[in-house]
């Protein structure tokens, strides 16, 4: 088996763990498994801020673990897309192929190391000195400054790689099934994020976009990416002695 076989089946089973891991979190997230019930409406705007901020407190630790997968997923998916350009047909589309999954993981990257990053901040305390409120509110405002550049640059991550994985399952012939598992985790994750693009410009009350926006993604990552990772790594040593021929 030759070498860059052994490194793309050692990223693709690499990219199904972490993609699991990070949906499972996703998951427990957007359907606040084990969170304790959100401030009333009507409570004290300070107090509710306060409420939000023993929560991050209290996630902290696993929301990192969800970011470092997140990295880790990203991070593979660029260098599998770069290796295989030498398995997809010889077409300029396959240079697409590698700037697509190469720009969605640097960006995908980049909104995970920031999303620990603000995360961090969220578990920050006061000082005792007498404008505790001024401070609670200052930090949320900066907080949400943050969160929305997390969510943006997690909007190109994805957008990117959905549409990377696409361009992989017409131009590299795994399989008819690897094919289509390729477009339907191109379909999810673009609906994920033309869910997260309405809410951010409209109100939406019938349900929780982002929470919609999350489950989707989580589904594209928890099933769809691991089956479209093994059928690639099953199919490396028929691609690879087809490409060395």
């Amino acid at each position: 088996m030759s070498t860059s076989v052994r490194m793309i089946r050692g990223l693709a089973w690499a990219l199904a763990i972490l993609a699991i891991v990070n949906a499972v979190i996703t998951v427990g997230f957007a359907l606040n498994i084990g969170a304790p019930p959100p401030p009333p409406e009507n409570q004290d705007l300070v107090d509710r801020l306060l409420a939000f901020r023993a929560d991050d407190v209290r996630i902290f630790g696993v929301g990192v673990v969800q970011s470092l997968s997140g990295v880790g997923v990203f991070l593979v998916a660029a260098i599998l897309g770069s290796a295989l350009r030498r398995w997809a047909r010889d077409t300029p589309a396959r240079d697409a192929l590698v700037l697509l999954f190469v720009m969605g993981g640097v960006l995908g990257v980049g909104a995970n190391l920031l999303n620990i990053a603000v995360s961090n901040s969220a578990t920050f305390g006061y000082c005792d000195c007498g404008y505790k409120t001024e401070e609670v509110i200052a930090q949320d405002y900066a907080l949400s400054v943050g969160w929305t550049a997390v969510n943006w640059l997690s909007i190109g991550a994805v957008t990117l790689v959905g549409l990377g994985a696409a361009v992989a399952g017409r131009l590299v012939d795994v399989s008819p099934t690897w094919r289509l598992v390729s477009y339907a985790i191109a379909a999810l994750l673009l609906v994920a994020v033309a869910i997260r693009l309405v809410a951010a410009f409209v109100f939406v009350a019938a349900f929780d976009p982002f929470q919609a926006s999350d489950l989707l993604t989580a589904l594209a990552a928890g099933i769809l990416v691991p089956i479209w990772a093994v059928l690639l790594a099953r199919a490396a040593p028929r691609l690879g002695a087809e490409t060395a021929t």
